[in-house]
């Protein structure tokens, strides 16, 4: 009886060791490719890959997470009609919507959520309710995580392109993306499927400010 205790034990672990290998091998491999895709189809074909690991895996924030970021940033690249765009962040909050009644505490979706907001901006009609917004949920994102460099950047984003008449423009940008800068400079995600993704823009971001002090 001990023995079939044991092999059934043991049995268990290897399976739950295979899972968690398959696991992490999927996950990986679809985050390489979210830097390999260059068009909407491209990110809108890969979050379908992460929502069918976040069915499979539902005790996992971060299959949906990616899911929401691939529609997400779907909308950023090329030319797309306003309504489309919508539609594809409507995708995306769908899925920030299923992670925000179990992770309530992860810094991380409440950034990716400021970012859907942002994006939302499609006219200036929208800029007010989806800024203020953005900002209440870099607030919170902020507060779990005083030292996440993508609260940072989109502030600086968020700031960049408010007209100085609403307290936005370059000079005030500025200060944020260099402390996201510094911010991304020093940290290391603690594993690779963990968010890393920012730092380039906000190089870049950071540039025209700089040009900005030059004219």
């Amino acid at each position: 009886m001990k023995t079939i205790i044991a092999l059934t034990v043991l049995l268990s672990v290897l399976t739950s060791i295979a899972f968690s290998s398959n696991y992490e091998e999927a996950m990986k491999t679809n985050i390489l490719k979210i830097n390999e895709s260059k068009n909407a189809a491209d990110f809108t074909t890969l979050a379908n890959q992460f929502e069918r690991i976040a069915n499979a895996e539902n005790d996992k924030w971060l299959p949906g997470y990616y899911a929401a970021f691939c529609y997400t940033w779907a909308t950023t690249v090329g030319e797309m009609p306003a309504d489309d765009k919508h539609k594809l962040l409507d995708l995306a909050q769908a899925q920030i919507d299923v992670l925000m009644k179990s992770n309530k505490t992860e810094t991380e979706i409440f950034a990716l959520q400021a970012f859907i907001y942002q994006l939302r901006i499609t006219d200036m009609t929208k800029g007010m309710k989806y800024s203020v917004l953005s900002n209440e949920s870099l607030d919170e994102a902020e507060r779990l995580n005083p030292n996440n460099p993508r609260v940072y950047y989109m502030r600086g984003t968020n700031t960049f392109y408010t007209p100085k008449s609403f307290g936005g423009g370059k000079e005030k940008a500025k200060p944020l993306f260099e402390k996201a800068a510094v911010l991304f400079d020093s940290q290391m995600p603690a594993n690779e499927l963990l968010p890393n993704w920012g730092k380039e823009h906000n190089s870049q971001m950071l540039k025209q400010c700089n040009e900005g002090d030059k004219e």
